[in-house]
């Protein structure tokens, strides 16, 4: 009776086991079905944001030229305008919110160089032109860069880094693993 009673349990255990171990299998494939579903989807966005990216950044260089120049015409500065316009909504459709920010950022700087000077408050070496729009320029570039870069990084390299961040990170991390002012070094 006792041999029928441990055979018995350690079917159970073992089926129990199986049973386990293939749903674990099971969930780990789906989750790698779709983070590689999502890197493709990326991937595929990638083809579409780097020219993009390219035509923005070529139009908001044209137009900072423009209004650097002393020869360009309203109606020159209002066509590349509306091109920077076209291209700037374009971006922020799907672009990811540092490029919006920083894009908001140069189009702002932008309206504000214009409007002084076509107002005729400074001149372009007063104003700071050349400077002020390189500078939101660069940012601008740099956080599509960023976003590029971060595009074409695999779906578990983007995991593993987000799961270091997250274990850093005071408001993710639980309160027992927060440093104490006993436990510091201060």
């Amino acid at each position: 009776m006792d041999a029928a009673l441990t055979g018995l349990l350690g079917t159970t255990v073992g089926a129990l086991a199986g049973f386990a171990g293939a749903w674990l299998a099971q969930r780990a494939q789906t989750r790698m079905q779709r983070e590689e579903r999502t890197h493709q989807e990326q991937v595929r966005w990638l083809a579409d944001k780097k020219p993009l990216f390219r035509d923005l950044l070529v139009v908001f260089r044209q137009w900072r030229e423009a209004l650097s120049g002393a020869g360009t015409g309203t109606d020159d500065l209002a066509g590349l305008r509306r091109s920077a316009l076209k291209w700037s909504v374009e971006a922020s459709l799907i672009a990811s919110e540092p490029v919006r920010l920083a894009l908001d950022e140069v189009q702002a700087a932008f309206a504000a160089v214009e409007d002084q000077l076509r107002d005729g408050r400074v001149s372009v070496q007063e104003s700071g032109v050349a400077a002020r729009l390189g500078n939101g320029l660069s940012v601008l570039e740099d956080a599509m860069r960023a976003e590029l870069k971060e595009m074409l990084r695999g779906p578990r390299r983007r995991i593993r880094l987000q799961n270091r961040v997250r274990a850093i990170d005071p408001r993710t991390s639980p309160p027992e693993f927060w440093p104490t002012a006993a436990g510091s070094d201060n």
